[in-house]
């Protein structure tokens, strides 16, 4: 009889314990915060550092678990790590893509295993949203700066420009770059002489800009899709005292080649001078607002199938308000007030000019 108690009270404690761990379990797995991956291009680009370190924020302050992958800067690998990461069952993929029609089968897949896409950077409607600048409208702003220079320095709208791109066939590349480029066909004075793919990297833009100098000797300004272009192509100019810079523009060189640019990571060169324009993108404004929906969409909240954001044109005029509110994002990212909008927080909260608000 002794025996027979202990073992039935053996039974009823495994039983108990089993009860707790099943109950624990449960709980946890209501309790367990999504999972947001943020599959990038490639890795060791600054701007997109900065966007994953402002979503990482945005997962502290909304509840979700993130991390970042790198896409190796190759579609097929991009592509073949898409599967892999939705065999593990993230709540949500951020995809910003290298080739959207290589990504297809990958979105399809995600589609299939019941794990939501937040497309990024281009509208893709394979993916569960998409979350894009208005590129159109940033090449389109770019080009009336420039032409405003061109006049400035021809008395007309005259002259040769250039273009510095980044891969060729991504949305963010191919329509910025149509922007700048259709806005500026209309002008029958000015002549774009390239449009040069750069694969987002540094050296590449410097060996462009080297082989610009050589073919085009009447080039007068040159419009590049990213920050992290225009700088080494400047160095590039200004090692061959063939940069136009605000202190020392076409009045002193006749030769000299101008930079307007985007994204705006590189800003304060508007303020020193070495560049005439960007448009901020803000990594900190952009990483945190794209984390913002693909938490929205965790959370199984009604997302817009295409959310489109404007850039906020940096110049002279406003660049030193600007610049303020850019190192606010970064010195003080775990309390700064992401708003709707770039123009809004300009506005609001530095006093800054909005430029572009017509434009």
């Amino acid at each position: 009889m002794r025996s027979g108690s202990w073992a039935r009270r053996g039974l009823f404690c495994l039983a108990a314990i089993a009860a707790v761990v099943a109950v624990s379990a449960a709980g946890a797995s209501q309790t367990a915060k999504p999972s947001i991956v943020w599959l990038e291009q490639g890795a060791g680009n600054p701007y997109w550092e900065a966007q994953h370190k402002a979503a990482a924020e945005a997962g502290r302050r909304l509840g979700f678990r993130f991390k970042a992958v790198s896409g190796n800067l190759n579609p097929q690998d991009q592509a073949n790590i898409m599967h892999q990461l939705v065999d593990q069952k993230p709540t949500v993929i951020m995809l910003n893509s290298i080739d959207p029609k290589a990504m297809a089968p990958a979105l399809a897949y995600a589609k299939q295993k019941g794990v939501k896409a937040l497309n990024m950077y281009g509208v893709d409607g394979k993916a569960t949203a998409s979350v894009t600048f208005d590129e159109i409208r940033t090449g389109r702003v770019a080009a009336k700066v420039t032409l405003g220079l061109l006049k400035q320095r021809y008395g007309s709208a005259k002259g040769e420009v250039a273009v510095l791109s980044g891969i060729l066939g991504q949305p963010a590349s191919d329509i910025r770059a149509k922007g700048f480029t259709d806005y500026m066909k209309k002008q029958s004075g000015v002549k774009v002489d390239a449009v040069q793919p750069t694969n987002w990297a540094a050296d590449k833009a410097s060996a462009a800009m080297q082989d610009f100098l050589v073919k085009f000797p009447n080039l007068a300004f040159v419009y590049t899709l990213s920050d992290t272009l225009a700088l080494p192509a400047a160095n590039i100019a200004d090692r061959q005292s063939k940069l136009c810079t605000q202190q020392n523009n076409w009045k002193q060189n006749s030769s000299c080649v101008g930079f307007v640019s985007a994204d705006g990571i590189f800003a304060n060169q508007v303020k020193d001078g070495k560049f005439f324009a960007t448009q901020l993108y803000s990594p900190e404004w952009s990483g945190f607002l794209f984390a913002q929906l693909a938490s929205d969409l965790a959370a199984g909240k009604k997302v817009p199938k295409a959310t489109m954001i404007d850039a906020f044109l940096v110049t002279p005029e406003n660049a030193t308000c600007s610049l303020k509110m850019i190192n606010d994002m970064k010195s003080h990212m775990r309390t700064f007030p992401f708003g709707p909008s770039l123009q809004a927080i300009a506005k609001t909260k530095y006093h800054c000019p909005v430029l572009d608000s017509n434009m």
